[in-house]
């Protein structure tokens, strides 16, 4: 958008719905790819990038696509700025818990804190790919489009990055599905 442009009403629609449709998604792919980032600052910038750049948004044929690549190239250019500061235990408390019945929520508690915490230690490369698959719901052919790898390196990755979730977790068989 050049200054001094104003968003018409469709390009606000546009810009309302994605946020309500895709934001959450954004949110929490930031918060868990990028450790905990100021998301909502993040996810702020990439919207009003977004509305400065309405054209090339209009033009995307998958806007949820072009809305990570802005997320991610977002918080790439924060670290770039300045270096990511470790994960604090209160940070990691911070994280949303599913609900659950009392009996039994201490311990599911603590699985899916070694769990955040075992994907907090994954290299940059194999996180990314976890948390676009998991918490952003992409497929691995979108996720090899959205950081520019082949499908197979993706797919090589989300391999790896299991193994190293079972070996730090202490899984030794796995349910396949027949």
């Amino acid at each position: 958008m050049k200054p001094g442009r104003t968003l018409n009403a469709d390009d606000r629609a546009l810009l309302e719905a994605l946020l309500r449709d895709i934001g959450p998604r954004l949110y929490g792919y930031v918060r868990k790819a990028f450790n905990n980032v100021d998301a909502e600052d993040v996810i702020a910038d990439v919207f009003a990038r977004a509305a400065d750049n309405i054209d090339a948004l209009r033009a995307a044929k998958r806007k949820d696509l072009y809305l990570l690549t802005a997320a991610r190239n977002a918080c790439r250019d924060r670290f770039r700025r300045k270096q990511p500061a470790s994960i604090s235990h209160e940070r990691l408390a911070d994280t949303e818990h599913p609900a659950a019945q009392p009996a039994g929520c201490a311990s599911r508690s603590e699985e899916i804190e070694r769990l955040r915490e075992a994907v907090t230690q994954l290299p940059d490369t194999q996180r990314e790919v976890v948390v676009l698959r998991m918490t952003a719901g992409l497929k691995f052919e979108d996720i090899a489009r959205l950081i520019g790898i082949p499908l197979g390196t993706a797919l090589s990755r989300m391999n790896a990055a299991i193994g190293r979730l079972r070996r730090e977790l202490g899984v030794t068989h796995v349910c396949r599905r027949r």
